[in-house]
C-alpha cells in the first residue's frame, strides 16, 4: 500500500460499470449488476459493437507460388 506525503493511504481506484458508470461488483465484474451484463450481451448480439479491421489487409492472401490451378 502506498502512502501520501502526509502518511495517509492513497485512495483505491474504483472500477466503474461500462453501462451505467456505477461502481462494479465482484459478482458481476466489470458490471454492477446482472441487468447491465445482459444489456451489454444484447448489444454484442445485435452488432452494436464492431471491431474494425485494417482496410489495407486483403481478405484472401495470395496463393503460394508453386500452387497450381486445375
Amino acid at each position: 500500500m502506498s502512502a501520501g506525503d502526509d502518511g495517509s493511504e492513497a485512495p483505491k481506484a474504483i472500477s466503474r460499470c461500462p453501462i451505467c458508470r456505477k461502481p462494479s461488483l465482484k459478482a458481476h465484474r466489470p458490471f454492477c449488476s446482472k441487468r447491465c451484463a445482459q444489456l451489454d450481451l444484447g448489444r454484442w448480439l445485435k452488432g452494436s459493437y464492431v471491431v474494425t479491421a485494417d482496410p489495407s489487409e486483403e481478405a484472401y492472401p495470395e496463393p503460394p507460388a508453386d500452387w497450381k490451378k486445375e
